[in-house]
């Protein structure tokens, strides 16, 4: 026979309403009619339903985690980081993909809304900020992840895009670069803008020309990096390196460069962003800028289960990033020297 609440509360002969407050630890009850209920509880072998305690505490212990696009193999990574510490700390979540689709976004929050999920870990892109904010003003947790919106009311977990894109340049420029190009992400995109900023303060910091012809904007996909990668090897005067704003782009990049019988390094570098699995299993290995995909779940995870707490004055993360140098950037220096 099934084990009730009203059972446990007439053998303590207490109110059933003493023996919820106990369940749900709330702080109402002494201490010796709480260990009383406890034990009661241990030797009746009562197992509360999950479902009835969350909706008691207007919690179903569960978070959202919508991304933009799960083939890219950086999101994978940030969901691994949100699973396993959503998994620690007593959640269990639900995916979304949008496929960098707006509409999906939309219907992405209006099913977690539907599933009364205690929190979100998204990451959408400016254009839908008021829809993130409305959420936010309607008690709803929300971490937004990598993609930085201006004028968001929740917090974000994010990347220094400015110093990405900075570092990258002046890694290559370091190396004796000087005719450098940027294959962008999306325009739309705060993250490729930021990174493109870098990118241009590096030639500024050292004196140097920014070549604009140099500059084009990519979609953040293999098909992209190829295409754009071929835009700039048609040129009358090849860049001597590109810096490449994501890894899935400068996969792309290779094979065009390969298609045309070059050689990475030796007639043209390149530097990625991301540090993907396959940026150390191509050949040659590729040289990127790390974003700390992982630690970036986790750290929203932690950030949600507060705002869940209703802990207020919860601030930004933004994590610094580094470059791991493997072998497809030349170094031109050494070139000049041994001449």
């Amino acid at each position: 026979m099934k084990i009730t609440i009203k059972d446990i509360a007439e053998k303590a002969n207490v109110s059933i309403s003493t023996v919820s407050r106990v369940l749900n630890n709330k702080d109402d009850v002494n201490d010796n009619t709480r260990k009383q209920i406890k034990k009661i509880i241990d030797e009746l072998g009562y197992n509360p339903s999950g479902i009835a305690r969350g909706l008691a505490l207007k919690k179903t212990n569960t978070i959202g985690l919508i991304i933009p696009n799960i083939t890219n193999p950086f999101f994978p990574e940030v969901a691994k980081g949100v699973e396993r510490r959503a998994e620690e700390m007593g959640y269990s979540v639900i995916l979304y993909d949008t496929e960098n689709d707006e509409n999906k976004e939309k219907k992405a929050l209006e099913l977690m809304r539907k599933k009364q999920v205690d929190g979100i870990v998204l990451s959408f892109n400016s254009n839908t900020r008021n829809l993130i904010n409305q959420a936010f003003d309607d008690k709803i947790p929300i971490v937004q992840i990598d993609r930085k919106i201006n004028g968001l009311k929740c917090p974000s977990v994010l990347i220094d895009n400015f110093y990405s894109g900075y570092s990258a340049a002046k890694h290559l420029i370091d190396r004796g670069h000087r005719k450098i190009a940027h294959i962008t992400g999306r325009k739309d995109i705060l993250n490729s803008i930021e990174r493109l900023s870098g990118y241009k303060k590096a030639f500024q910091e050292g004196g140097l020309k920014v070549y604009e012809k140099y500059i084009i904007n990519g979609q953040q996909t293999i098909e992209s990096g190829y295409k754009k990668m071929n835009l700039l090897l048609k040129m009358d005067q090849i860049p001597t390196a590109v810096f490449v704003a994501n890894d899935l782009m400068a996969i792309g990049a290779y094979e065009a460069i390969f298609d045309k019988k070059m050689d990475i390094p030796k007639d043209i570098s390149i530097i990625g962003h991301d540090d993907i699995n396959m940026a150390s299993i191509i050949r040659p290995k590729l040289t990127t800028v790390v974003q700390p995909k992982y630690d970036m779940g986790v750290n929203a995870v932690d950030l949600l289960v507060k705002l869940i707490g209703e802990r207020k004055g919860i601030m930004d993360t933004v994590f610094k990033t580094k470059i791991i140098e493997r072998n497809s950037v030349k170094n031109l220096k050494n070139t000049y020297q041994n001449a």
